[in-house]
C-alpha cells in the first residue's frame, strides 16, 4: 500500500558491524584547533553533499575527546590521506597512547580556518561548522568548504574489511577501438 511506512525490528549491532566492515572508504584525518590546541581523530564516514554551496558530511563519534573541541571550535579540516600515509591514520586513531602527540606525525599548516592541514594529503576540505545532528551515538556535521588543496596525483588511503587498502589500478575499456580506460 503506497503511502505507509512498514515497521521493522533493526539487525542486531553484531550483524551490522560485520556488514559494514566490508564497506570500504577513504580514511580521513578530521582536525581542528581551540585556543592554539590542535586535535583531531581519524574517521571513514565523510561524505560530499553538493558542490553549489561546497558542504561535505562528517560522522563523529559523540564519546570522542576531539568531538567536543570540533564543535567548540566551530571549524574543522577534512584531511583525505594519501597511501603512504597509514601511520598518520594509526596515530590520529589512538594507536600510539593516549599520551602521545598526534601532531609530531606528518607535516602541520593550515588554510583559512587556521585548522590544521596535512602536508601531502590527496586532498584536504577547510571547513566552517554549518549544521550538525545527532544521531545516537555520533553527530553528523555539516562543513561549508572555505577552502581547499590537493594533490593530483596521490591515490588515497582506503579502509575495509578491518585493514587499511590501497587501490589496485584495473584498465579496460568498453570496446577494442576506444583507447580510454576507467
Amino acid at each position: 500500500m503506497p503511502g505507509k511506512k512498514q515497521t521493522l525490528p533493526p539487525v542486531p549491532a553484531p550483524e551490522y558491524i560485520n556488514a559494514i566492515a566490508q564497506h570500504v572508504s577513504s580514511v580521513c584525518v578530521i582536525t581542528t584547533e581551540v585556543d592554539g590546541e590542535r586535535f583531531g581523530l581519524t574517521a571513514t564516514a565523510v561524505s560530499s553533499v553538493c558542490a553549489q554551496p561546497p558542504r561535505l558530511l562528517v560522522c563523529i563519534n559523540r564519546n570522542g575527546f576531539t568531538h567536543d573541541k570540533i564543535m567548540a571550535a566551530g571549524k574543522f579540516c577534512v584531511n583525505v590521506l594519501a597511501e603512504e600515509q597509514n601511520k598518520v591514520a594509526m596515530v590520529f586513531a589512538g594507536m600510539s597512547g593516549e599520551d602521545a602527540d598526534r601532531f609530531e606525525t606528518g607535516t602541520w599548516t593550515t588554510l583559512k580556518t587556521g585548522a590544521p592541514v596535512l602536508e601531502g594529503a590527496a586532498a584536504a576540505f577547510d571547513c566552517v561548522l554549518g549544521e550538525s545532528s545527532e544521531h545516537s551515538t555520533h553527530t553528523v556535521l555539516f562543513g561549508d568548504v572555505v577552502a581547499t588543496a590537493h594533490v593530483a596525483s596521490q591515490d588515497t588511503l582506503l579502509y575495509g574489511a578491518r585493514r587499511f587498502r590501497q587501490l589496485r589500478k584495473l584498465f579496460s575499456s568498453i570496446r577494442d577501438d576506444i583507447d580510454e580506460y576507467l
